[in-house]
């Protein structure tokens, strides 16, 4: 109940943020049109930022909310609310000329930080399929997409794979220390081997016990003085280990000699030799005074020496107590050494906390996942409201046709029967019922058909049109025929004038600069006014609903009422139609037999057919899968190792920072700064909005440029477990083994199963190999050029906007493709950037924090500073190799020193060295010519840096 109450509060407070968010645009519009992008730049970022928040509130609205009519709406706002965020990223990219956009501006303004503005996993994410599909799905035994330890594999992840003498205990589920693997075999044997042992000992047991049974006088020896134990009987028998069959239990090492008793200490029992005597009771007699005086001397002589003993005895005390304090203040002085060094310790591990050396920052995550389960337990109710209401929907059209349903049949007819009478006084004729796709019979009572009025004048027309000559009708049809190529030549001279103003625009842009006017379509686009009609929509239709009074989530059941007798009005129209149209035809019939005329009978109209772009029928592909079951789909592409699965990974295990300098660098210094990792993963994740349930723009392909180990196959991975999609491997190896000839068979067989098993990602592993300039002699064999041939014309020209599926291929050599059919088949293309200093030093931290031991103040600062280009592949399997068992068992008498890590990429048998400048810089070259932002940036940048050197010029020519 308290949760329905904050989910209620919550979502008033987010209309309300979407009514200022839209004011707030509204002021925006006002503004006058500019040249500066400057201004531009930070009015969009500003808006930019608040949608983003907006959205986040939305999303957490729609993943909370249980009442279905309500979360219907929520759904139609944060669709428009992500959508018209993205139009405002890609108007930033516009602005800077880069796929990457900087808004530290407005975060200042707005007091927000970087991660207030990144994109995060939707709450749909990871999308359904259907219980039958996912079924289907799962029953395949798939083989994984990347072996482990396995060339191929992604240098990024290698710190993930598997040792031939340890493996690793999963980060996150215990601490991760090596556990041996189990030799099956060998353990096999040695319980068989202890089995049989315990056998044999137990019948030679056996075996003793009887002979000292029946031979006692041969087995026995005489008794010996010593006592002799009894050892504790132990049978060998490992917990949870059956017995071959039931064996009997026998003591095996047990002495069976007699044992000396003991009867000393026997009850009622006198040993040889022991005499009991009697105690004699003596005479009592009086001392005299001699003897009382010796007694005396004796007892002052014991006092004297007991004195003596007692001043000993206190002497040696004292001493005692001396090297007792001794000894204590020895142990104090080191004790409070000891606590003096680690408070010095301490002091300076807090002083280079606070300085930010190093972060030990552990959060305590039991708030988080109690939260996180509360709104899953809420969110998985989500379906149950859904059946409810479909059961609801459905009771309620059935109670509508049962109440309703004979009346309003009754009237629809007297309707049309009473529009036959009034057609038939007024004209003696009868008008034909619109047919289904027109309208039908509800065109009828609306009034929006013939009336007899106009009736009995086209007749008249066309009784005038008969009396007309030939040279009046060429005359007439001549008229018409100049009049229609005066209204085209009209529209060709309004097309060729609206065509050479974009032209002089343009022509204006690129001398003057762009002019930005936020009134046009570019800013006021459909995104936005859907806000506004929804919103104000919302507000009308919920006026006297109070939300807080309906905390069980009911459904509102007068709209229900509305809709389902719309619904059933529309269904008894059709069924009126057919009885009707029967009807007419025998009033028509009787009719033309009463005036003597001859029936013909109407033509049946049919519905229009649906046309292309320029006017032509539209024709279909033809698919030559169409006969095939799914079942049978996915057999056969299991058969050809296309559909696999991949390790669970996320946007979070590609570790790296953001380029906090990019803004001041490009904005301010017009410079142009490379992106950090974190933009790589912030504009992945906005890339896969519209792989969910929810409708957003998305790309349909995307390729990963980038070195070994950048991460490329961990981001494909990534983007895989993050949308739940099937992965489906289209690479050269793969589709080797299939015919020229059948490629495109292939390539429809995979794109219908993606469709159907959508969400689906199509991944290419080094697509460069499918569009070589010269293919390789070793692979030659594999003819990988007939994938490149078909895979735009049959995979990315065949997606739709509505289709979930991805095309996403990795390449780390780019320059050995055609550039052309390349950067055709792809819509997106990113490079991805080296590591600079902040996100190697995340990486650090993230190698050396997955094992418990290693210290925390470890200067990682210099360490990174060397370390920095660095691939993370490479620092990962630095921490795995450097780490191993044997080294973490030293740290407690041998601490781990940088210089370790250091020696591993330089004191090898083979060094290792980051990549070079100038390689990276064939990337960037490369890049340049793919993407059409990074070369009109780069173009922009050429020209200023000539201003630049013409204004120096200049200046030294003055000083002159």
């Amino acid at each position: 109940m308290a949760q329905a109450k904050a989910v209620a509060k919550f979502w008033i407070t987010t209309t309300d943020l979407l009514d200022h968010v839209l004011k707030h645009e509204k002021r925006i519009q006002l503004a006058e049109p500019t040249k500066d992008g400057r201004i531009v730049h930070r009015l969009v970022s500003d808006l930019f930022c608040r949608y983003v928040q907006l959205c986040r509130s939305l999303e957490r609205c729609y993943d909370q909310t249980l009442q279905v009519q309500k979360r219907a709406v929520i759904q139609q706002l944060l669709e428009a609310g992500q959508a018209r965020m993205l139009e405002l990223r890609t108007k930033l990219q516009e602005i800077e000329l880069s796929e990457f956009v900087y808004v530290d501006g407005a975060l200042q303004e707005q007091h927000l930080i970087p991660d207030d503005v990144l994109a995060v996993r939707p709450c749909y994410f990871p999308a359904r399929r259907p219980d039958e599909l996912q079924a289907l799905l799962d029953a395949q035994k798939l083989p994984p997409f990347i072996e482990p330890g396995s060339d191929a594999e992604d240098g990024s992840s290698s710190d993930e794979s598997e040792q031939p003498e340890e493996e690793q205990v999963p980060v996150g589920k215990g601490i991760n220390r090596p556990v041996v693997k189990r030799d099956r075999r060998k353990e096999r044997l040695q319980a068989a081997l202890n089995l049989i042992t315990a056998h044999e000992r137990a019948r030679q047991a056996r075996v003793r016990q009887t002979n000292f049974r029946l031979h006692p006088d041969r087995y026995y020896p005489k008794p010996i003085d010593e006592e002799i134990v009894d050892v504790p009987y132990e049978f060998f028998y490992r917990p949870g280990q059956f017995m071959l069959y039931p064996v009997k239990r026998t003591v095996y090492n047990w002495d069976f000699r007699m044992k000396k008793k003991d009867v000393v200490h026997f009850a009622y029992y006198a040993p040889p030799g022991w005499e009991e005597q009697t105690v004699r009771v003596a005479s009592v007699r009086w001392p005299d005074a001699k003897e009382l005086a010796l007694k005396q001397q004796a007892e002052d002589d014991a006092a004297a020496e007991l004195a003596q003993v007692e001043a000993a005895k206190r002497l040696e005390e004292a001493l005692e107590r001396i090297r007792l304090n001794r000894a204590a203040a020895k142990i104090q002085r080191y004790w409070r050494k000891f606590n003096a060094l680690k408070a010095q310790k301490k002091h300076r591990f807090d002083r280079s906390k606070f300085l930010g050396l190093f972060d030990d920052y552990e959060p305590k995550l039991g708030d988080a996942l109690a939260v996180a389960e509360v709104r899953a337990a809420r969110r998985a109710r989500q379906p149950e409201f859904d059946r409810s209401f479909v059961a609801a929907i459905a009771d309620e059209k059935a109670r509508i046709l049962r109440i309703r349903g004979p009346a309003l049949l009754e009237d629809i007819t007297d309707f049309v029967r009473a529009w036959f009478r009034e057609w038939y006084d007024e004209t003696l004729a009868f008008d034909l019922i619109p047919e289904p796709f027109q309208g039908g019979t509800v065109l009828i009572v609306r009034g929006e058909t013939l009336t007899p009025l106009e009736y009995l004048a086209l007749e008249r027309q066309k009784q005038l049109d008969k009396l007309k000559t030939p040279e009046q009708k060429k005359k007439e049809a001549d008229a018409m025929k100049a009049a229609k190529e005066r209204e085209q030549e009209k529209k060709r001279e309004e097309k060729a004038r609206l065509k050479e103003l974009a032209r002089e625009k343009r022509a204006r842009e690129r001398k003057e600069g762009k002019t930005y006017d936020f009134t046009e379509p570019e800013f006021m686009t459909n995104a936005y006014l859907t806000l506004e009609e929804t919103l104000a929509r919302y507000r009308k239709d919920w006026a006297f609903v109070n939300e807080l009074d309906n905390l069980q989530d009911l459904p509102i059941m007068e709209w229900i009422t509305l809709d389902k007798f719309a619904e059933v009005h529309q269904e008894l129209h059709a069924e009126v139609h057919e009885l009707l149209k029967s009807e007419r035809e025998l009033l028509q019939m009787a009719l033309c037999k009463d005036e003597r005329m001859k029936y013909k009978p109407p033509k049946p109209k049919k519905p229009p057919r649906a046309k292309g772009a320029k006017g032509k029928k539209r024709k279909e592909p033809i698919d030559p899968t169409a006969d095939l079951s799914v079942e049978s789909i996915l057999n056969e592409l299991v058969e050809r190792n296309v559909l696999k699965t991949c390790r669970k990974r996320t946007f979070e295990d590609y570790i790296g920072d953001f380029n906090y300098a990019a803004f001041e660098r490009r904005n301010r210094l017009e410079q142009d700064p490379p992106p950090g990792m974190g933009e790589v993963r912030t504009i992945l994740q906005s890339y896969l909005y519209g792989m969910g349930p929810l409708a957003a723009p998305k790309p349909k392909s995307l390729c990963l440029v980038g070195p070994p180990g950048y991460g490329k196959t961990l981001l494909l991975e990534a983007i895989c477990n993050e949308t739940g999609s099937t992965l489906f491997d289209l690479s050269v190896d793969t589709c080797g083994p299939i015919e020229p000839n059948n490629m495109a068979y292939f390539l429809q067989l995979v794109l219908r199963a993606a469709r159907l098993l959508q969400p689906s990602v199509l991944a290419t592993e080094g697509v460069h190999r499918a569009f070589y300039k010269k293919v390789p002699q070793s692979e030659q064999p594999l003819d990988p050029a007939k994938l490149g041939k078909h895979l735009f014309k049959l995979i990315v020209k065949q997606l739709k906007p509505e289709d979930k599926v991805l095309l996403v291929g990795t390449c780390d050599q780019p320059w050995v493709a055609k550039v052309g059919p390349l950067k055709k088949c792809f819509d997106k293309i990113l490079l991805l950037p080296r590591p600079d200093y902040g996100s190697t030093v995340l990486l650090w931290q993230y190698a050396l924090r997955r094992f418990p031991t290693v210290p925390r103040d470890l200067d990682l600062s210099a360490l990174a500073k060397v370390t920095t280009g660095y691939s993370a592949g490479q620092i990962l399997e630095c921490a795995r190799q450097v780490l191993n068992i044997r080294r973490r068992m030293q740290f407690g008498r041998k601490p781990l020193q940088v210089g370790e890590l250091l020696d591993h990429f330089l004191a090898g048998t083979t060094p290792q060295y980051p990549i070079a400048d100038k390689e990276y810089e064939k990337f960037v070259k490369w890049h340049r010519k793919v993407d059409k932002l990074a070369k009109q940036r780069a173009k922009v940048m050429r020209e200023r840096q000539l201003l630049a050197e013409q204004m120096a010029a200049k200046a030294a020519g003055a000083k002159k």
